[in-house]
């Protein structure tokens, strides 16, 4: 690996709405990964959620701002929301390596979406174009599955000195690798979010106070009065 390429972490999703989970694997990886940056990429719509009609992208961009507000490391890739249409992860790498050839690209999965990866849109080419990063909670076991490690072509090379870090696969045509790693993130999801504020519940303990006060200003998530999609 070129140690003079800024390395750079990318994190999608349909941040529906950001929460702390998100902004904690963002942070904790960063560190973790001597990542310089980490991107947000909110998508437009998620290939493997076409049943589910996200918020207007206008609401969901503007949590974020006000969620990274004072995060100097973190900023928000408005390409697949510009783009419209379906979001796939290929054509989002391949434009940022395009516009940024000096950046050394991390993407940042959870274990859900990894496991699912063979399903996605030219995954084979994804590995070429950059490190995957797949976050798991303490005491959870997760394995690559053997599909795509054959598919792949993934090596395992020794565990690592660092507990906190499972073992490393290599692709040893394209450099590429995929770190397993555990890492303590609360256990939070939008959905749950949403369905909270749905039922009139309590949700300041589960995302930055100035996006729970957007939400409950715009009156998202509530049955009675949905949000305008664009």
């Amino acid at each position: 690996m070129n140690n003079e390429l800024k390395r750079v972490g990318l994190l999608g999703g349909t941040f529906d709405p950001v929460h702390d989970g998100h902004l904690d694997l963002a942070t904790k990886t960063a560190q973790l990964f001597d990542l310089k940056e980490v991107l947000f990429i909110p998508v437009s719509q998620s290939p493997h959620k076409l049943g589910d009609q996200p918020t207007s992208s206008r609401h969901r961009i503007a949590m974020l701002e006000l969620a990274l507000e004072q995060k100097t490391r973190f900023s928000i890739e408005l390409f697949e929301v510009e783009k419209g249409g379906v979001s796939y992860t290929i054509e989002t790498l391949s434009r940022l390596k395009e516009r940024h050839p000096s950046w050394e690209l991390y993407l940042i999965l959870g274990a859900d979406a990894f496991l699912l990866m063979d399903t996605w849109k030219s995954f084979t080419e994804i590995i070429k174009l950059c490190h995957i990063l797949v976050g798991t909670r303490p005491g959870i076991k997760l394995e690559v599955p053997d599909k795509l490690s054959q598919t792949l072509g993934l090596k395992k090379t020794p565990r690592d000195n660092d507990d906190l870090i499972l073992p490393m696969t290599l692709n040893t045509t394209t450099g590429k690798t995929i770190r397993l790693y555990q890492i303590p993130t609360p256990n939070i999801s939008s959905r749950e979010i949403r369905q909270k504020v749905q039922a009139g519940k309590e949700i300041k303990n589960l995302l930055p106070p100035a996006v729970d006060h957007y939400i409950m200003h715009h009156r998202l998530y509530r049955a009675e009065s949905p949000p305008i999609k664009d």
